[in-house]
């Protein structure tokens, strides 16, 4: 059997460095808002996403489990009309079908 050898340190810093580059994310996405600048709005959330990702991996779960959450977490949403989304517009009715269509019926 093949010994992996795991770099915690490495590891650690790797968690710590998302960490520090979802609330630059975030930061984009705010300055993005207040200028009216589009491309920055998108890029800021785009990193977001994408970071969110990166950073579950590197705490040791899969992609598929974030995203199980995610679509648990906007039925709770929808359910409890978030916001009134919902009743308002349909947004969480839209995402949902858009993440999950085959759920969808």
């Amino acid at each position: 059997m093949d010994h992996v050898e795991v770099d915690v340190v490495k590891g650690l810093k790797a968690i710590e460095q998302l960490k520090v580059d979802l609330l630059q994310a975030q930061c984009l996405f705010q300055r993005g808002t207040f200028s009216g600048s589009e491309s920055e709005m998108l890029q800021g959330l785009a990193d977001l996403v994408g970071i969110s990702y990166l950073l579950i991996k590197r705490l040791g779960y899969d992609y598929a489990r974030l995203d199980r959450l995610l679509l648990q977490r906007l039925e709770i949403w929808k359910n409890n009309d978030l916001v009134d989304f919902e009743t308002q517009w349909g947004d969480l009715s839209l995402l949902l079908s858009y993440l999950a269509p085959e759920d969808q019926t």
